[in-house]
């Protein structure tokens, strides 16, 4: 009864069993039914949605779940019962045809674009293994196939998910990057399956006959589990040995594989999702106004079916009706014929919701995403990148932002690191700026080569710090002039220990990756392996390494010291070898500078005056970095001496200048995460065999866990207050902070603690968690080394940017995890906060205090409300900036009011020390509770969270990997491009759909009461004085084009305007220009209108001898002259496309209601218009009405728009008024300089001939003048001595 009422066993396997192909015979196909991997997927993907065979049935069917398409499908059904046929049945189905065929066109461009990328990617070349040939040949992606073995060499995609069984690393060791799969640019490593003896000769892959079991495909990038069967034994795997498609092989030379989830099975395929949806503030409302049109169609249809009802019951014989042929005695019933012509009032009035009002809005959005792009104001040349547009229905909300939350760290700032300060023991180590001397050929204080970052290549070393590491080094320092004392060359004071330890710490506390030489597979892209010994292959390998060549030793100086140790020794110095932070070896310009024919550097430069090194730092060191700040500290230590050199799992190597190269052994690696924001890694010291815990991290985090003397002993007590007071001076200075401490650990307490650790890191359930709770478990009872400052600096014209976001009404939000006191700095110089601002500051240890907090501000603001009211005194603009803790008690249900109504009184917030949780906690606060359209945007994993719950997301393409590009609506590369995404593009978009979606419902509401009107003199009939034609083509064809191509490229104010004047923005974000009376302000304009243009014509032909058609096409034609005016009048600007289109959709109105009325066709029976347009355009009467309907129905429109633009014009028309007049006035200084050189060539000329000059030719050179850059001749005559006179 279990399995009865249950869903019961499922049956089918719980893991994939994957047999290599090449132990199989060649020639069983893979699909073959004896073939063990038949029923996994092949590589070749396909992302497209349709096939030539499957594409009209499925797009319509997806079409037909559209309502409004599905709407007017049931009015085309309804046209075909003959009892309530309105149109011609083919008619009917014209303008729903058109739609559907509109869509169709899209979504088959889209989809063959999709099919493009797809052949692309299967086309991709590779190296697969074939047992036949017994080696590697070149393959393509489609070809792969689960259970193939796939050779990769540095810098190659990964096709597929590979299991690493071979890596050019003798300890089995890859790095990949993953930036394609979750937008992190920090390299990953891999391991290779370790346990399996290949025998003497090492892996090959016709050796690997091994059966290997794992997980079923599923979406979860960071699992992976399975074993690989070895002769009864099963060698387990898991993530670190699956190499994921999608990624890029780094930092090693090659690795080979077997693929066990091939294409759409792959984990990059089964976590790819197509783009959100989201709707656009105006689009809703349009739906809105859409609802409108329903009660109004309703309406109309109920009034005329009771009308016609009640007409046809005022006859009581039925022989007495005019006109209209019964069927039978039902008919003459009114209820009936009320009823059955309801409906064909449906179908007449169809319109009333404008059919091709979403198909033109999508295309409308196309033709503004195209023009967004394609700004060459936001195109950043460096990274060759321009804006994208990654959502395409919500280009209008762009100016509508009413509030924008930033991320700091790469968004505002450059996340350029810089290594300015540290402190060491409660001393300050200020590093003095760079002179202008050591900026680039670019102008630049960095490097361009770096991959993560930019930092400088080339540190200005602090005298004190040099002082103290010669004291390690035994040789004298010839770069500074430096008096020692003179104690024995091995004794080492205590502040020298603490100082190498502190540079010990920034070496090796961090994940960067280093490499010293360049990465070449052997093997070629067709898997033939060349010999390495061959003379050219030695040729390239010296050409490629000549970029790592050591660097010339510097001429010996002579030294103001005396040596240290040795009387006679000679003092040497050797030039620190440059560090990259990436091998981008193709800008050779960036390297000039070391050539061997570049004078020496100076000490000024980067060198390290008393170090000598070892012959691997005679080759240029390569450093991989996860973050801007670790390659900055690296380099820093490396510049002082103790360099990092190498790092594997297990060990990690560096140079100290007192012990040269030495090996540390890697025990445990405590990464960063955002709750304890400290980083943490173990290492057994190889002389004193000592267990260190080295730590660095936020100065709060590392602070707070120091041992108990630093509160107990004074001295110390008295470092630590140093230290925080060297940390406050880096924050007022808008440095970064970090802290750096360390711990000796005991053995025994160290076993027990990683048993717990593993325990932890091997659990299913809570891992996270449980890892955070070992970690702040060890990082307890510190030792206190030192603390750094790193520069990150403001992006160019980030305050002008700011500043006009701001004067545009844009409340702007920073959300940054730095310290409060670098966030506010940072706030003062982006202009974020001003000098006459008040600050308030929310710092609070519990709830109860944070309560308290923001109730006294709020009391405060009011009180110094009412006091400037009375006083009558200018009011106080207020900033607010909250910590992190307290915005944690903020954000509490029971606070959250409280606090957004503290918030909605300030012009600027900054929260610091927020999570990545937190941000988007607050963007959905204020979206949610102030319903206000708000814009997130960031550079990092971090700021995901906020990008996603915010209306729109913008990502900066910056050093942070793509992760936040990858989820955002927009990606631009710098900050100030949000100023032209906004204020120009955001602004005109809005205001081009406002009119737009204005002038749609218009078309489609003066057609319909036309239409009406019309209706009282029929008896309610339901009959039309239009061709069905004319009507069903009106909104498709004879007025489509004006509306998009206005809401293209119409442009109300210049962009240098808008810019110059951020003010105009806010008429998007307060409604102004669609607000709630819009639509029926079109449906009023559209009512008189219909009147204007019914009844001049009925005068007109009252008692005229004309028929219904002859009547019907004159109000048609001043119809649609009518409705092409209306949108020139709507127009603000003139551009080529919008004259062309007006012209030529009346052109074609026209010539083609002579066309069709040539031709004996209808669809209209029994009448038939034929020769009426050409009979009825020869008579006065139809030019006279079409020109004075079309000039009555326009005068209230022309004479309301003249109005505005002179006796209450808004900011809009005073910009456009003040265009103009510059206009005009550079128009008359132009005139005025072209009139003043003529006037100068005439003067000279008189003045020539005044003296009796003889030479023609020279009076022939005189009379001629340059004007606009062209040669050309005085407009006036030469004046006689008597006009002169």
């Amino acid at each position: 009864m279990g399995n009865f009422c249950g869903r019961g066993n499922r049956s089918g396997p719980k893991t994939r069993t994957v047999v290599p192909n090449h132990t199989l015979d060649p020639s069983i196909q893979h699909r073959a039914k004896n073939h063990p991997n038949k029923d996994f997927r092949g590589n070749r993907i396909k992302t497209t949605k349709y096939t030539l065979l499957t594409f009209f049935p499925k797009n319509i069917f997806e079409q037909f779940h559209r309502f409004a398409n599905l709407y007017f499908i049931l009015v085309v059904a309804l046209n075909w019962v003959p009892q309530i046929q309105a149109f011609g049945k083919e008619i009917a189905m014209v303008p729903v045809i058109f739609v559907l065929a509109v869509t169709c066109i899209k979504d088959a461009f889209e989809d063959f674009r999709r099919y493009k990328s797809d052949q692309k990617i299967n086309h991709t070349q590779c190296r697969l293994y074939k047992s036949d040939e017994e080696r590697y040949v070149k393959g393509e992606w489609h070809d792969i196939h689960v259970g193939d073995f796939v050779h990769l060499s540095c810098n190659e995609i990964i096709p597929a998910d590979i299991v690493l069984v071979k890596s050019s690393d003798h300890q089995g060791i890859c790095h990949i990057e993953t930036c394609n799969l979750d937008g992190e640019t920090n390299l990953k490593q891999r391991q290779a399956v370790y346990g399996i003896d290949y025998g003497k000769d090492g892996f090959k892959a016709k050796m690997f006959d091994f059966t290997l079991e794992c997980d079923l495909p599923n979406s979860e990038i960071y699992k992976f589990k399975g074993y690989i069967i070895n002769q009864g034994d099963k060698i387990s795997l898991n993530k670190d040995n699956l190499l994921l498609r999608g990624c890029t092989v780094r930092n090693t030379d090659y690795v080979e594989g077997i693929v066990v989830y091939a294409g759409h099975d792959t984990k990059a395929m089964l976590n790819n999702r197509n783009p959100r949806y989201k709707r656009s503030k105006l689009e809703r409302h349009i739906n809105r106004d859409v609802v409108w049109c329903v009660i109004l169609l309703l309406f109309l249809c109920f009034f005329c079916a009771i009308a016609s009802g009640i007409w046809l019951g005022g006859y009581k014989d039925r022989h007495l009706v005019p006109f209209i042929p019964y069927e039978s005695d039902e008919w003459y019933n009114p209820y009936f014929q009320a009823f059955v012509v309801f409906f064909t009032y449906i179908i007449i009035y169809q319109t009333v919701i404008p059919l091709a009002l979403y198909v033109s809005v999508e295309l409308v959005k196309l033709g503004q995403v195209y023009f967004i792009t394609n700004d060459i104001r936001m195109y950043y040349e460096p990274m060759d990148k321009r804006v994208e547009c990654r959502a395409l229905n919500i280009t209008e909300d762009l100016g509508q932002v009413e509030y924008i939350f930033s991320d700091k760290t790469g968004t505002l700032t450059e996340n350029q690191m810089e290594f300015k300060s540290c402190t060491i023991n409660g001393k300050d180590y200020p590093h003095a700026p760079e002179s202008e001397d050591d900026m680039s050929e670019t102008g630049s204080r960095f490097s361009l080569a770096s991959r993560s970052s930019t930092v400088l290549e080339n540190l200005n070393l602090e005298p004190d710090l040099q002082r103290e590491l010669s004291k390690m080094c035994m040789r004298s320092l010839n770069s500074v002039d430096l008096t020692l004392p003179d104690p024995p060359p091995l004794t080492k004071s205590e502040n020298t220990k603490i100082i190498q330890e502190f540079f010990l710490l920034m070496a090796i506390c961090n994940t960067v990756v280093v490499s010293t030489h360049a990465h070449e597979d052997l093997m070629d892209e067709s898997g033939i392996v060349h010999d390495p010994h061959q003379q050219k292959h030695d040729k390239e390998k010296q050409k490629l390494n000549d970029f790592y060549r050591k660097l010339p030793e510097p001429a010996a100086k002579k030294s103001q010291l005396a040596p240290l140790g040795q009387e006679n020794s000679t003092p040497k110095s050797l030039a620190l070898p440059p560090i990259s932070g990436t091998a981008d070896f193709q800008n050779r310009e960036l390297y000039n500078r070391f050539d061997s024919s570049s004078p020496a550097l100076t000490p000024s430069e980067g060198s390290i005056a008393g170090s000598s090194f070892m012959s691997d730092m005679s080759q240029r060191t390569q450093y991989e970095a996860e973050s801007p700040d670790e390659l900055a500290l690296v380099k820093a230590s490396c510049t002082y001496g103790c360099c990092l050199l190498k790092r594997s799992p297990d060990k990690v190597t560096v140079w100290l200048p007192a012990d040269g190269e030495v090996e540390f052994e890697t025990l445990d690696v405590l990464t960063f995460d955002s709750t304890r924001k400290r980083m943490s890694v173990i290492v057994r010291n190889p002389v004193s065999e000592e267990i260190i815990l080295y730590t660095k991290g936020a100065d709060s985090q590392v602070l707070s866990v120091l041992h108990k003397k630093y509160k107990q002993d004074p001295v110390l007590k008295d470092m630590v207050r140093r230290t925080e007071d060297h940390i406050l001076d880096y924050a007022v200075r808008g440095l970064r902070t970090l802290c750096m401490a360390k711990k000796v650990l005991d053995l025994d307490y160290y076993k027990n603690w990683r048993v717990r650790f593993k325990e932890a890191d091997a659990s299913l359930e809570n891992r996270e968690e449980q890892l955070i709770d070992v970690a702040c478990e060890i990082e307890q009872d510190l030792e206190l080394l030192g603390a750094t400052g790193i520069e990150d600096k403001l992006q160019d014209d980030v305050p002008a940017t700011i500043s006009k976001l701001r004067r545009a009404g844009i409340k702007v939000w920073v959300l940054t995890g730095d310290k409060q006191e670098t966030a506010i700095q940072i706030a003062y110089a982006s202009q974020l906060f001003d000098t006459n601002m008040h600050i308030m500051v929310l710092n609070a240890t519990d709830k109860n205090t944070t309560r308290d907090l923001l109730e006294e501000h709020i009391t405060q603001i009011n009180r110094n409300k009412e006091s400037s009211q009375v006083e009558n005194k200018p009011k106080k603009e207020y900033a607010l900036v909250i910590d992190g803790h307290t915005l944690a008690y903020a954000l509490d249900k029971e606070l959250e009011a409280t606090f957004l109504k503290l918030t909605v009184r300030c012009k600027s917030v900054v929260c610091c020390r927020s999570t990545p949780i937190q941000k988007g906690m607050v963007v959905k606060l204020v979206r949610d509770h102030l319903q206000k359209l708000t814009l997130a945007i960031g550079d990092g994993a971090n700021d995901v969270s906020m990008i996603h719950v915010a209306d729109i997301g913008v990502g900066v393409s910056g050093q942070e990997g793509m992760q936040a590009v990858m989820a955002s609506d927009f990606a631009i590369c710098r900050f100030h491009h949000l100023q032209d995404l906004l204020l120009v593009h955001g602004h005109w978009c809005y205001s081009r759909l406002a009119r737009f979606s204005s002038i749609m419902f218009y078309k489609s509401l003066i057609l319909i009461f036309v239409l009406y009107w019309y209706q009282f003199d029929s008896a309610f009939s339901g009959s039309l004085q239009f061709d069905s034609l004319f009507t069903m083509l009106k909104h498709v064809l004879f007025t489509a084009l004006p509306p998009i191509v206005n809401a293209v490229m119409d442009k109300d104010v210049s962009a240098e305007t808008l810019l110059s004047k951020p003010e105009l923005y806010k008429v998007g974000p307060q409604d102004k220009l669609y607000t709630r009376m819009s639509f029926f302000m079109a449906l009023l304009d559209s009512l008189y209108q219909s009147v204007i243009l019914y009844y001049v014509s009925y005068l007109a032909y009252l008692y005229e001898p004309v028929g219904v058609w002859e009547f019907g096409t004159t109000s048609f034609t001043a119809l649609i002259l009518t409705c092409l005016l209306t949108i020139a009048i709507d127009t603000e600007s003139w551009v080529w496309p919008q004259w062309l289109t007006t012209i030529f959709s009346f052109l074609v109105f026209w010539f083609f209601a002579i066309l069709s009325n040539a031709v004996w066709f209808t669809f209209d029976h029994p009448a038939n218009p034929y020769w009426v347009m050409i009979h009825t355009m020869t008579k006065p009467i139809h030019t006279v009405v079409v020109l004075l309907s079309t000039v009555l129905a326009l005068l209230p429109r022309f004479v309301i728009r003249i109005l505005q633009r002179t006796i209450r014009p808004d900011e809009i028309v005073i910009s456009q008024l003040e265009e103009k007049l510059l206009e005009y006035k550079e128009s008359d200084m132009e005139m005025q300089e072209n009139d003043n050189m003529t006037n100068t060539t005439e003067i000279t000329t008189v003045d020539d001939s005044l003296q009796g000059s003889t030479s023609t030719s020279r009076n022939q050179d005189t009379g001629i003048k340059f004007r606009n850059g062209r040669l050309s001749k005085p407009r006036h005559s030469i004046p006689t001595n008597d006009s002169i006179t």
